[in-house]
């Protein structure tokens, strides 16, 4: 009898090990996003215009800056040269233009603008200006040319639908182009025109007027020359502030933002918890093996980026039935650019699977109710994305397995008045309206042509592939 003992066993051992074959053995990339190539030329030598073409308005209404042989307005002209030659060294020198309601043929002596009588409007081109008819570059430009225009923007609903069209057309849609505006406001005394329905002339008024200068090119470059314009006028005690410096870009991040994991830590429980108190209260940790006894995951490329979490399911009525991590995204919003709104929205990667508690991933339905977790509560701050994810505990039996789950993170959709951008103080500071009262310190129109310009730059975002802000990698073992 006891012979047969030895076998009896090795048939039972046989029969469990048969019975309980071992995991299948898989590995993981979440591949992260590459980084623009709007951006790849942006370093301290980016590609140097052919030329550098600055147009001045030469209409009446800016002739009230030059009243002031030491006004800001002409101490910025002079500013405008010797920054485009210390940004571009290798460039020749600027090449001036007057413009109104189209550009002179003939360049003019840089000098010349800080007198009054260039802006007399002797000549009938430039009694009126209309910015928008000089975007478009001239054919008989260099292709890679960077064009700087001073103006003061006073112009109807029309004229700055108009140009905000053209700036669209001519730049936004390009890749790797840029609109640049810095506002600047300089003693005034002269006369203002154009203000309101109808055509009101304001004569010598004295006042700290606004003017702007529009620089259009390649992103890199007009950002080089932001630099030098900022810096230079530090230096020479006009000190333009920080914030009236923007860049509308259809590329607004150096790099895609990552999750930046820490193994040896646990995830964070957001405030807003159930299980704030304890973490792991409610089971869930962070591990670097996922195992469900179909398939192990023991490897994953990119692993900073990728969140593994064991959620167990809560079978107790008094249990909670979801609980919310938070998380932190830094990115790198390119200089000058809008900066986000307190909001993002993102979307399920295609190639996120699911494996149901079997060996074989497959395809997971975005709108699937199975998908354990949904990212809230964006706030954006410093450069910082936070989000909660929160988690869902239920104990569907539908729902028990591995997931492997990709989103990618966008700017906010336009809804409305809902942007997904935040502007400077100065855009509705410096404006006034059709119905308000004229004030000599503001620009007719202002507030509507920047928000058009920010609007159009965020709608062509959010139609341009491959411009997430970063992607989240997650694989959940759901118990």
């Amino acid at each position: 009898m006891k012979k047969l003992v030895l076998p009896v066993l090795l048939i039972l051992l046989g029969t469990v090990l048969v019975g309980c074959p071992s995991p299948k053995p898989e590995n993981w990339s979440c591949p992260e996003l590459s980084t623009p190539t709007a951006t790849a030329k942006i370093s301290s030598n980016p590609d140097k215009p052919e030329k550098i073409i600055i147009q001045i308005d030469g209409t009446p209404s800016m002739k009230g800056f030059v009243s002031d042989r030491n006004s800001r307005y002409i101490r910025t002209l002079r500013l405008l040269r010797s920054a485009t030659n210390a940004a571009f060294p290798v460039t020749p020198s600027p090449t001036f233009y007057v413009f109104g309601t189209q550009r002179l043929k003939e360049p003019i002596n840089h000098q010349s603008a800080e007198n009054a009588g260039f802006y007399s409007g002797g000549r009938p081109e430039l009694r009126d200006a209309a910015t928008h008819k000089i975007i478009a570059p001239q054919k008989t430009d260099p292709p890679n040319s960077l064009y700087v225009i001073v103006t003061d923007l006073y112009q109807e609903k029309a004229q700055w639908e108009d140009l905000a069209a053209q700036l669209k057309d001519n730049y936004l849609l390009k890749d790797g182009y840029a609109v640049g505006i810095i506002a600047v406001k300089s003693e005034f005394l002269g006369d203002i025109y154009d203000v309101g329905l109808d055509n009101i002339r304001y004569p010598s008024v004295k006042t700290n007027h606004p003017f702007y200068i529009l620089v259009l090119g390649r992103y890199s470059q007009v950002k080089q020359y932001f630099d030098k314009i900022k810096s230079e006028s530090q230096n020479t005690g006009l000190d333009f502030p920080a914030e009236n410096f923007v860049i509308f870009s259809t590329q607004i991040f150096e790099k895609p933002a990552l999750l930046q994991i820490n193994d040896n830590e646990q995830p964070t429980p957001s405030s807003s918890s159930p299980t704030s108190d304890n973490p792991q209260k409610s089971g869930i940790r962070r591990v670097e093996v996922i195992n469900d006894g179909r398939i192990v995951i023991k490897k994953v490329e990119n692993p900073q980026n990728v969140e593994r979490l064991i959620i167990p399911s809560q079978t107790s009525n008094d249990s909670p039935k979801e609980t919310s991590l938070k998380y932190r995204l830094n990115y790198n919003p390119l200089p000058y650019t809008l900066p986000l709104g307190n909001s993002a929205s993102y979307q399920l990667n295609g190639d996120s699977d699911f494996n149901n508690n079997t060996k074989e991933f497959k395809k997971l339905d975005p709108q699937s109710s199975l998908i354990p977790l949904q990212l809230t509560n964006w706030q954006s701050t410093n450069n910082q994305l936070e989000f909660n994810a929160l988690i869902n505990l239920d104990n569907n039996p539908q729902g028990i397995g591995v997931y492997r789950l990709i989103f990618d993170v966008f700017p906010e959709k336009i809804s409305g008045s809902s942007r997904p951008y935040q502007a400077p103080s100065w855009w509705k500071d410096w404006s006034f309206g059709e119905n308000e009262i004229f004030a000599g310190d503001r620009t007719y129109n202002l507030q509507p042509f920047l928000y058009n310009l920010g609007d159009t730059t965020f709608r062509i975002i959010e139609n341009k592939p491959n411009v997430a802000l970063g992607r989240l990698c997650f694989i959940i073992h759901k118990k």
